[in-house]
C-alpha cells in the first residue's frame, strides 16, 4: 500500500479498536505506527535460537504536562519518526539542519548506513523526551546536541543551555546510549556564517560548495554518531 492509503487504514484500524475490538497489527511499515501510542507498540526481536523471541513493551506514562504536549508536538515536526522502532541504533538531533547536514557528510566519509535512523526532535530541549522512550524499549541511540557557549551570548543564557544539556545528560543510559556534542553549533562546526533563513538549504549548499572541506573535528564527530560500536 501507497503511504497515504497506509496511514488511512492505520486511523480506521485506531477507530476500530476504540469501540471496542481487539486489533492485532504486524508491520515492517512505520506508516502504521503511531509513536504517540507507544503503549500499543511491541518490538520482537529473535537474536537467535538459544534466547528465542523477546517482546519489548512500555507500559507505564513517560510524559506528564508540557513534557506530553512536547512530545506529541514534535509529531509534526518529524511525521516519520515512527521508523525509529525498525532502527538498529537511532541518532537524535536538535533539528532539520543536522538531519540534512550529518547523512550527506557520512557517505562523503564512507560511514553512512542504512540501518540508522535520524529524528529530528525539533529542540534540544526534546531530545531528553526521546531518550526516555529509547531508553524503555532499549533500542541503541546516540544524543547529538549543541553546547551553545557561543561568544555573544552572556551568561544567563549559557546557565540556560547548560541546564538544557544537564537533562539530556541526566536522562542517557550508558548501557543504550551516548552523546555527541557539537562546538556551539552546527552553525560553528561548518563554518557557515551566523543567521540567516532556510538554514538546512543554506547549510546544504555550504558542504556541496567546491573547495568545501569537512574539518577533522567534525569528521570525527560524523564517525562517533555512525559507529557501529556505539
Amino acid at each position: 500500500m501507497h503511504p497515504q492509503a497506509q496511514r488511512s487504514l492505520f486511523d480506521s484500524f485506531v477507530a476500530l479498536s476504540e469501540s471496542g475490538s481487539q486489533v492485532i497489527l504486524c508491520t515492517h511499515s512505520s506508516g502504521l505506527i503511531d509513536v504517540e501510542r507507544y503503549k500499543s507498540i511491541y518490538i520482537a526481536t529473535k537474536d537467535d535460537e538459544l534466547n528465542g523471541t523477546k517482546v519489548k513493551q512500555c507500559t507505564e506514562d513517560l510524559f506528564e504536562g508540557d513534557s506530553k504536549k512536547d512530545f506529541n508536538l514534535s509529531y509534526w515536526i518529524n511525521p516519520d519518526r515512527g521508523e525509529l522502532f525498525f532502527a538498529s541504533k537511532v541518532v537524535l538531533l536538535e533539528g532539520a539542519t543536522e538531519k540534512t547536514v550529518f547523512p550527506l557528510l557520512a557517505k562523503e566519509l564512507d560511514i553512512f548506513r542504512y540501518e540508522y535512523t535520524l529524528i529530528d526532535c525539533g529542540s534540544k530541549d526534546n531530545i531528553p523526551l526521546y531518550v526516555k522512550l529509547m531508553n524503555k524499549f532499549s533500542i541503541p541511540y546516540v544524543a547529538v546536541y549543541d553546547r551553545d557557549h557561543q561568544a555573544h551570548k552572556g551568561v544567563d543564557a549559557i546557565a540556560s543551555a547548560d541546564r538544557s544539556t544537564q537533562k539530556i545528560v541526566d536522562e542517557i543510559d550508558n548501557n543504550l546510549g551516548s552523546s555527541v556534542v557539537l562546538e556551539n553549533d552546527i552553525e560553528e562546526e561548518l563554518g557557515l556564517p551566523n543567521g540567516g533563513s532556510s538554514k538546512p538549504y543554506v547549510a546544504l549548499s555550504h558542504i556541496t560548495a567546491e573547495g568545501f572541506s569537512v574539518t577533522p573535528q567534525m569528521a570525527q564527530k560524523i564517525r562517533e554518531v555512525y559507529d557501529a560500536e556505539a
